[in-house]
């Protein structure tokens, strides 16, 4: 016999958006059990535990990011994934297999082979039931990167991988050193790992000759799709550092000489940004012929229908199709009315990533959804993109959420949504804003038959910035058997640490007091998550990599001498009192719940017996409450964040900048909203609860803020909300206004082409930079000199911002000899008025 000891269990409380250990919030109480000694902490690291999956076939159910080329993250081939098993002890760590590298990249399943990439460029086949590594290969030597503090050291493979089964190739996107370092497509046999094809990523863009594609300054971020044979792969920055364009470049796999195309979205006088990242999700693709992506900062497009893409198509959801010649040609785009505001203030549209729904309605049978930074979440007919216009042209929109680094995920029993069935279907959408809650949009049908969402419930602690985008796995279409899983970065700075894999029920479950709520049934430790790292699932199995270098894999366990008694849920409990309830792993401990904080709570007490190594983990999850409202974030500081945090700025007089906080409810009776004191001045908010709002136990209510400073200075503001019950909420908002500064600069100021041939032509690239700090609306460009003329005219309705810039050639065909004289001359307008920047142009014919 051997004596368990008193032993703290360590829980991570997640209520404040910051991860913190509370190392005396519970207490486990001593017992003596034969053959057991308690631990904390996780299992031993190892290719594989003591605990064995269940033997299964396996089928290749994963081969692109997020599950589907819908990129909706939704597994509905998952009979074992009931909820009963994963809550009930049956499901845990089958391994946790160490690589050379970080993963950034989601795992894909092939067969019975766990394909893992790093950014140290090495790619793995590992046993997808046992972890056991079967092969591994290098394709090259990684860069590493000293520019940019956001991925770090190495840059080798970033993005999700895809296979190709006619080819049996998995192909993966790589930046490596040979002569300089250059972006690779490398495919790989996906049974030996041996090298089946290289292709460097090169040239000028197809609708621009005159750029040229530069691999260092990009990012490969984005999911590779395979599509009618070609694999294709997009590009964005690092850390939002010039020179970098927005490219998508295809690689024809399947046949012989091998193809390429590249084609970019800012071209013509726009030369630069317009990054494609979308968080690591994947372009997105609904048929044959049909590639869908969002774009970042950049050069917005000016208002225009959507069956007309300009050339400048930052912050938007564009539509590229494939031409018989295997290049590309937008389509089709929809760029937000705010677009020019959202590149303004960092707000990427495209760090969210375009989502096809499998459900629709009769009139709107294919939908898409489309959210980023500024937390506006749209849904879109990817039949008919509507351009950019005053006012936006969507299906439905909802505002004030908390901004989006990744794309929702779905479930739905029903595939045509009618205002009859709608409100009985389990039709849902799964966001994850930053550091917010996981929400769940139920969705409905209007009067006109268009689909409508509404924010239905939401899990009882925030996910930090840097989580990952929900996947959801089912058993078909059945409710009761849907489980949303999420890689929670707990802190709000996204560093990773501490993180977590959750599961969650996928359709909102009963709170005490009359609410709802997303409730966690399962969570494991994972080390150091990457940001925004997204998980894998097959038969019955979750993997995610990190950024310590492991790839773990979960699944119904078995065979060992420890058997869980399944996820130990407390009774909502008052902060600052106490609850108890047994955990069970063979033997019982009692496990004490002492919440210090509202919200909600998830730790583990782990158990492992002297016979053999290994340990078995029993999840704890517990919801501290407190009567009345409170805000997630009482204090709201407004500045502009850009250039991926690397430059922190006041706010530009007539520059838009946005705050989020939720008001929650933390208590487990409902309050009613008695008064509202709106912010005034030069401040705003939007989802602030009108008077009579009943607010259930639970609800988090997102409220956006905005500033829009007027004058330069100090501007200070706030919102109150009072309630029947408990204390009123208040939240400050302060801000600093900069003084405008209206300047555009040339490079050359002047141009002088010296002596051309009488006949002859020659160009000269003027690159025209918005030197200042306002949004300038072009409305107008001459030339005057009658040898000289520019190639391309500025559209007028464009918006270029500080620091954007735009690239005009200058063409001088002498007729006569001598010399001319000449004047390029842009002209703009913004808050301040209307401004001329003159290029001088001379240039003397000879011959």
């Amino acid at each position: 016999m051997r004596s368990l000891w008193h032993t703290p269990v360590h829980l991570l409380t997640r209520s404040a958006g910051r991860t913190r250990r509370l190392c005396s919030a519970a207490v486990v109480t001593a017992l003596t059990v034969a053959g057991l000694a308690a631990i904390t902490g996780a299992p031993p690291v190892g290719a594989a535990t003591s605990a064995h999956a269940r033997s299964a076939t396996i089928s290749p159910d994963e081969p692109t990011a997020s599950q589907n080329n819908l990129r909706n993250g939704w597994d509905q081939n998952e009979p074992t994934l009931t909820q009963s098993a994963v809550q009930g002890g049956q499901f845990g760590q089958i391994f946790k297999t160490s690589v050379d590298g970080q993963v950034y990249a989601q795992p894909l399943i092939i067969g019975n082979m766990l394909i893992v990439a790093t950014e140290n460029d090495w790619v793995y086949g590992i046993n997808a039931k046992t972890g056991a590594i079967v092969w591994k290969t290098s394709v090259g030597t990684p860069y590493t990167i000293t520019s940019c503090k956001d991925l770090e050291p190495n840059i080798g493979i970033t993005s999700t991988p895809v296979y190709d089964p006619k080819t049996g190739s998995v192909y993966v996107m790589a930046m490596i050193k040979e002569i300089s370092f250059e972006f690779h497509l490398v495919g790989l046999d996906v049974n030996t790992g041996a090298i089946t094809l290289k292709q460097r990523i090169a040239g000028s863009p197809t609708n621009d000759s005159h750029l040229s594609f530069d691999a260092v300054p990009q990012d490969q971020r984005t999911g590779l799709l395979l599509m009618n044979g070609w694999v294709y792969a997009a590009f964005a920055s690092h850390c939002d550092h010039k020179p970098y364009a927005g490219y998508v470049a295809g690689v024809n796999v399947e046949q012989r000489p091998i193809q390429t195309t590249l084609w970019t979205d800012e071209a013509k006088v726009v030369e630069d940004q317009g990054g494609i990242w979308q968080s690591g999700g994947g372009l997105m693709s609904d048929g044959p012929g049909r590639i869908f992506f969002t774009s970042g900062n950049g050069v917005s497009p000016p208002d225009g229908s959507g069956t007309n893409p300009p050339g400048e198509l930052a912050e938007s959801v564009v539509l590229l199709q494939p031409q018989s010649n295997g290049s590309l040609q937008a389509n089709q785009f929809f760029s937000p009315s705010d677009a020019p505001i959202l590149d303004r203030g960092d707000k990427d549209f495209g760090a969210g990533g375009p989502v096809g729904l499998p459900f629709g309605t009769a009139t709107y049978p294919h939908i898409m959804t489309q959210a980023g930074k500024k937390g506006f979440l749209y849904l879109l007919n990817r039949d008919d993109l509507t351009g950019r216009h005053n006012h936006d042209h969507d299906l439905f929109q909802t505002s004030g959420l908390a901004g989006l680094w990744g794309h929702p995920g779905v479930f739905g029993d029903t595939a045509t949504l009618t205002s009859s069935n709608a409100g009985s279907a389990n039709d849902y959408l799964y966001y994850v804003g930053q550091n917010d809650y996981l929400r769940a949009f139920k969705f409905g049908v209007d009067s006109s038959d268009s689909p409508t969402l509404k924010d239905e419930s939401n899990s009882t602690f925030r996910l930090g910035y840097g989580s990952g985008s929900p996947v959801v796995t089912s058993n078909g279409t059945d409710p009761n058997s849907a489980i949303v899983w999420v890689v929670d970065s707990p802190d709000s700075n996204g560093d990773g640490k501490n993180a977590s894999l959750g599961a969650f029920d996928a359709t909102p479950q009963p709170k005490s007091g009359g609410g709802t709520k997303m409730r966690e049934i399962w969570n494991a430790n994972i080390g150091t998550a990457a940001k925004f790292s997204i998980a894998a699932t097959n038969n019955g199995m979750v993997y995610v990599g990190t950024l310590d270098g492991d790839v773990y894999g979960f699944g119904i366990t078995s065979g060992g001498p420890l058997k869980s008694g399944g996820t130990v849920s407390f009774a909502d409990t008052t902060v600052n009192s106490a609850n108890t309830s047994p955990a069970t792993i063979t033997a019982t401990r009692t496990v004490k719940f002492a919440p210090g904080a509202v919200g909600g709570t998830s730790g583990t007490v782990s158990f492992a017996t002297s016979a053999r190594p290994g340990a078995i983990s029993v999840p704890l999850v517990g919801d501290g409450i407190k009567t009345g409202l409170f805000a997630t974030s009482t204090s709201l500081t407004f500045l502009l964040v850009t250039n991926d945090g690397g430059v922190i700025t006041n706010v530009p007089v007539g520059t838009n900048s946005w705050e989020n906080t939720s008001i929650v409810n933390g208590g487990d009776t409902p309050v009613r909203v008695t008064s509202v004191t709106p912010p005034t001045g030069r401040y705003s908010a939007t989802g602030l609860p009108t008077p009579g709002t009943i607010i259930k136990p639970g609800e988090a209510i997102p409220v956006q803020a905005e500033f829009t400073p007027a004058k330069a200075g100090t501007a200070t503001g706030s919102f109150t909300i009072t309630t029947n019950k408990g204390p009123s909420v208040t939240v400050t908002l302060s801000g600093i206004g900069l003084r405008p500064v209206d300047k555009f600069a040339s490079v050359p100021a002047q141009v002088n082409f010296g002596s051309i041939k009488v006949g002859h032509t020659a160009k000269v690239w003027v690159n025209i930079t918005n030197t200042g700090n306002q949004g300038a609306i072009m409305s107008g460009t001459s030339t005057q000199g009658t040898p000289f003329h520019a190639q391309y005219s500025i559209p007028k309705g464009l918006t270029v911002n500080g620091t954007d810039d735009l690239t005009v050639p200058i063409i001088f065909t002498p007729r006569t000899a001598g010399p001319f004289h000449g004047l390029y001359k842009v002209t703009w307008r913004d808050g301040q008025g209307t401004h001329t920047l003159e290029v001088p142009i001379s240039g003397t014919g000879v011959g």
